[in-house]
């Protein structure tokens, strides 16, 4: 029985030395083991889903600028179409009241000049 006393006490002492190893084991683990906890989880969670939003709303505006962008160079074009019409229809006007031109019209329809009639408009 004295044997068995004795190998009860020495397990007894042997353990206590051990489980401090195993602690300092868990403690290291610990500190390596770098996990996230639930709150780090969901802020980064809402961080990645806020730059998904930004980074979608950003396209999106870039793709209505460039919209914009374009329907402005539309009507760019089409004011330079109308502003180069209008010069041709000036030009046109300019040609068809020329002097000589009204003079020829008038003589071929047998039409007298009257001076007290004659008006002269200036833009």
């Amino acid at each position: 029985m004295m044997n068995d006393n004795l190998a009860r006490q020495l397990a007894n002492e042997t353990q206590p030395l051990t489980q401090p190893e195993k602690t300092e084991n868990r403690e290291i683990e610990k500190k390596l083991h770098k996990g996230l906890t639930r709150l780090e989880i969901v802020v980064s969670g809402l961080f990645v889903s806020v730059l998904f939003i930004l980074a979608v709303t950003h396209i999106t505006l870039s793709m209505q600028v460039s919209t914009m962008n374009r329907s402005i160079q539309d009507l760019a074009s089409q004011a330079t179409i109308v502003q180069i019409e209008n010069s041709n229809y000036e030009q046109n006007v300019q040609e068809l009241s020329r002097y000589d031109r009204v003079y020829s019209i008038a003589k071929e329809n047998d039409l007298k000049m009257n001076e007290e009639q004659i008006r002269n408009v200036f833009k």
